[in-house]
C-alpha cells in the first residue's frame, strides 16, 4: 500500500515540480559529462596541460555538489512543507510517522532514480558534443560514437545520491520530530520578516547602499594599483559586498512600499495596489532566500566575466607575442645547430637572424605614468632595431615597407600600449638619441613579438646611420651589466643595476605549426653555463655558483598548447559552473511561485468577478512574474559591471576595454537567456494553473 501511495505521490510531484525535475536532469547530465571528460584518456593526451583539466573539474565538482545540495534541500523542504497538511492527515488517520517518512522518501528516491537515469542518457550525448568542440580547438579528427565510463558514472552515483542520501535524513528527522499541529499548520509558514520596524528598514537600506558603494569604490582603488591587489582590503570589499546584497533584500520591501505605496496617485493606477501588495508580502518573506540567489548571481557575473578577460589575455599575448612560429634568442649569435634542427624536422617559409640593441633610456617610460604599463616598463633600458632589421621583420609577416630620414625614429609597441606613447608624443616629438637629436615620426602598433623579445612592450626603431653610436652604446651597457652580474653588494641600488636581453635574435616562419615534442626537442641545443657569483649577505663576503642558460627558445606551436589547455580549461569550467548556479537559482524562484499559484488563483478569481477581464489578468500575471524573477537580478547586474571595470584593469596591458565591455556584454546576454527561459516556462505553466488549465 505504502508503495502504490508512493509511486501515486512521485507521479504527482514530477508533474508539480517539473522544472526542479528537468534541472536535476540537466545538472546530472552535466556532471556525468564533465567527469566523462575528465576520465577521457583522448582529453588528456591532447597536450600535456591537459591533465590540469582533470584536477580542475575535481575541484569544480566539489562546489557544484554544494550548489546541487543547496538546490535538493530547499526543494525538498519546500515540497515537505507544502504537503506538511497531506502528511498531518495521514497521521491523524492512523499512519505512524515512521511510514509517512518512508512514504516521502520512497517517493524522492523514485524521482531521484528517474532523473538520474535519463541525465546519465542525455549526458552521454552531451559528453560527445563537449569532445568533439575540445577536439575540433586542438585541430584533431573526432568520430562522435557512444561510449560510457564507468568510472564516470560512479562518481557522478556518489556525488549525486550522496547528496540525495543526506537530505532525506534530514527531512526524516523532521518528520519523525514534528507534531502533527505544525504538519496541518506549516504550509502557512516562510521565512520570517528579520526587521519589523519599516524605520529599521529604512535605515538598513540606506547602510546597504553605503556598503555596496563603498565595496566597488575599494575594489576599483585597490585594482587600479597592481602591485596591492591581493591586499587587506580587497577581503574587506568582498565581505562588505555580501553583507550589503543581504541587506539589501532584508530592507527592500519596506523601501517599495515607502516609495510606492505611499504615493496615492501610483497606489491606486491600474492594478498597482494588486501587484505592489502581492510582491511585497513576498520578499518580505523570502528576503534570505533573494540574498542569496543575488550573491550567486553576483558571483556568476563577476566570475563569468574574468574567466572571459583571462581568456582574452591570454589569447592577445599569443597574437601579439608570437608572430613568428619559432623564435631564438641567444648571447653567442650561433644559431647553426638550432637551423639544422628546424630545417630537418619542419618545412621553413622564412628565416631570419639579427641583433637586438639596448641603449639607456630616453625617457620614453614617462609615458606610461597613468597607464596599465605604469612599473612594467624599465625606465633604464630602451630596445632599439635598427629600419633594415624591421623592414625585414615586417616582410616576413606580410606588412609594408617603411621609411626614415637620418634624424628621424619611429616606435613600435603592443597595441594596448598605443595610446598611452601617442598621447605622450603629442608633446614630446623630439629627443635625443646616442647624444643625436631626432624626431618620433610616428607610432606603430603591428605585431613582431614585444612581450619581452623584440624588447618589452615597445621597440625604437633608428635609420641604419645611427646603428655604429648605439653599437658602441650596447657594448659599454652590457659591460657594466656582466661586471654587476658577478659582483652584488647588499642593499646596491637596483638603478645601477641592468638586466639585459641576449643581444642576438633569430624568428622563423614554417608551413605548419610545431608541436610540444618539436619545441622539447629543439630546447635542448641551449647551451648552459655555470657563473660564480660574489655577494655580501649580513656583511660577509660569499661566492656561489649558478647555472644560466645562453639562450631562449619560444615556439607558438608549444605556447598554442598551453593555450589552449587554458582556453578549454576556462571556458568550460566557467560554462559549466554559470550554468549550474542559474539553473539552480531559477529553479527556486519558479518553484516559489508554481507551488503558490493555488493561493494566487484566489486572488486572481476576486479580480475576475471585479470585472477585470482575461487580458488584464494575463498581464498583471506577467508583470508580477516579470518583477519577482527581475527583483534579485538588477541589483547583480548594477553591481557586477563597475566591479569587473574595476578588476578588468590589471588585464589592460593585453586586453583593451572595447574587448571588455564586449565580455560584459556576452555574459549578460547568455545569463539573460538562461535565465528568460526559467521565466518564460514560468510564466506558462503559472497561466495555466491561475486559469485551470494546468
Amino acid at each position: 500500500m505504502l508503495g502504490k501511495l508512493s509511486f501515486r505521490n512521485a507521479k504527482r510531484q514530477a508533474k508539480d515540480y517539473c522544472i526542479y525535475f528537468i534541472t536535476v536532469i540537466i545538472s546530472v547530465a552535466l556532471m556525468f559529462s564533465f567527469n566523462s571528460i575528465a576520465k577521457s584518456n583522448d582529453i588528456s593526451e591532447l597536450s600535456s596541460y591537459m591533465e590540469f583539466f582533470s584536477k580542475a573539474i575535481s575541484g569544480i565538482s566539489i562546489l557544484i555538489v554544494l550548489v546541487m545540495a543547496w538546490l535538493i534541500n530547499y526543494c525538498m523542504r519546500f515540497m515537505l512543507e507544502k504537503r506538511s497538511k497531506e502528511f498531518g492527515t495521514y497521521q491523524i488517520l492512523g499512519i505512524e510517522k515512521k511510514s509517512i517518512s518512508n512514504i516521502f522518501t520512497l517517493e524522492n528516491l523514485m524521482i531521484g532514480g528517474i532523473a538520474f537515469i535519463i541525465g546519465i542518457a542525455i549526458g552521454t550525448f552531451v559528453y560527445q558534443i563537449f569532445t568533439s568542440i575540445i577536439m575540433n580547438l586542438f585541430n584533431q579528427p573526432y568520430q562522435i560514437e557512444i561510449s560510457f565510463s564507468i568510472k564516470a558514472v560512479g562518481m557522478t552515483a556518489i556525488y549525486f545520491f550522496g547528496i540525495f542520501a543526506l537530505v532525506l535524513l534530514n527531512c526524516r528527522r523532521k518528520i519523525k520530530k514534528t507534531k502533527v499541529y505544525d504538519l496541518l499548520y506549516a504550509n502557512k509558514k516562510n521565512e520570517n520578516n528579520m526587521i519589523k520596524n519599516t524605520k529599521g528598514n529604512v535605515i538598513l537600506f540606506a547602510l546597504s547602499i553605503v556598503l555596496l558603494v563603498g565595496a566597488i569604490l575599494i575594489n576599483n582603488n585597490e585594482f587600479a594599483n597592481a602591485s596591492n591587489m591581493i591586499g587587506r582590503n580587497i577581503f574587506i570589499a568582498i565581505i562588505m559586498l555580501i553583507v550589503g546584497i543581504y541587506l539589501f533584500y532584508i530592507s527592500i520591501s519596506s523601501f517599495i512600499v515607502k516609495r510606492y505605496l505611499n504615493n496615492k496617485s501610483r497606489k491606486y493606477k491600474k492594478d498597482n495596489m494588486f501587484l505592489y501588495r502581492n510582491l511585497t508580502s513576498k520578499i518580505n518573506t523570502m528576503s534570505l532566500s533573494l540574498g542569496t540567489i543575488a550573491l550567486m548571481f553576483t558571483i556568476i557575473l563577476i566570475g563569468g566575466n574574468i574567466a572571459l578577460l583571462m581568456n582574452n589575455m591570454i589569447n592577445n599575448e599569443i597574437e601579439m607575442g608570437y608572430p613568428y612560429e619559432i623564435m631564438i634568442s641567444a648571447a653567442d649569435g650561433d644559431f647553426s645547430k638550432y637551423k639544422e634542427y628546424i630545417e630537418k624536422n619542419t618545412k621553413v617559409k622564412d628565416m631570419y637572424e639579427y641583433r637586438l640593441y639596448n641603449i639607456k633610456g630616453i625617457g620614453l617610460s614617462t609615458a606610461f605614468e597613468k597607464t596599465p604599463f605604469k612599473g612594467a616598463v624599465d625606465k633604464e633600458i630602451d630596445s632599439v632595431l635598427s629600419l633594415t632589421t624591421y623592414n625585414k621583420l615586417r616582410e616576413i609577416l606580410g606588412y609594408e615597407k617603411v621609411d626614415l630620414q637620418d634624424d628621424e625614429i619611429m616606435i613600435n609597441c603592443l597595441k594596448t600600449a598605443k595610446g598611452g606613447l601617442e598621447k605622450y608624443t603629442k608633446e614630446n616629438d623630439k629627443t635625443k638619441i646616442v647624444g643625436k637629436d631626432v624626431k618620433i615620426k610616428e607610432i606603430r602598433s603591428e605585431n613582431i613579438a614585444q612581450v619581452g623579445f623584440n624588447g618589452s612592450y615597445y621597440a625604437i626603431i633608428v635609420p641604419d646611420s645611427l646603428i655604429p653610436l648605439i653599437e658602441k652604446e650596447d657594448k659599454r651597457l652590457r659591460d657594466k651589466n656582466d661586471d654587476n652580474a658577478t659582483t652584488v653588494k647588499e642593499g646596491e641600488e637596483k638603478s645601477e643595476i641592468y638586466f639585459l636581453d641576449f643581444a642576438y635574435n633569430f624568428v622563423a616562419t614554417t608551413e605548419n605549426m610545431t608541436d610540444e615534442k618539436f619545441y622539447k626537442e629543439l630546447s635542448n641545443y641551449i647551451v648552459k653555463q655555470e657563473r660564480e657569483i660574489a655577494g655580501e649577505v649580513n656583511g660577509e663576503e660569499q661566492n656561489y655558483n649558478i647555472e644560466i642558460s645562453l639562450a631562449n627558445v619560444q615556439t607558438k606551436g608549444e605556447r598554442m598548447s598551453q593555450t589552449k589547455s587554458f582556453y578549454t580549461i576556462m571556458s568550460f569550467l566557467a560554462f559549466y559552473v554559470a550554468l549550474i548556479f542559474v539553473m539552480a537559482t531559477a529553479t527556486l524562484l519558479a518553484i516559489q511561485q508554481l507551488s503558490d499559484s493555488e493561493k494566487y488563483k484566489y486572488r486572481y478569481e476576486l479580480l475576475r468577478k471585479l470585472g477585470v477581464d482575461e487580458l488584464q489578468i494575463n498581464r498583471t500575471i506577467f508583470k508580477q512574474l516579470l518583477f519577482y524573477f527581475a527583483i534579485p537580478m538588477v541589483l547583480p547586474v548594477i553591481i557586477s559591471i563597475p566591479v569587473i571595470l574595476g578588476v578588468g584593469q590589471i588585464f589592460t596591458v593585453a586586453v583593451t576595454m572595447e574587448e571588455i565591455f564586449k565580455n560584459i556584454g556576452i555574459m549578460l546576454g547568455m545569463f539573460i537567456l538562461v535565465y528568460g527561459i526559467y521565466f518564460i516556462a514560468t510564466d506558462v505553466q503559472f497561466d495555466r494553473n491561475i486559469n485551470g488549465n494546468g
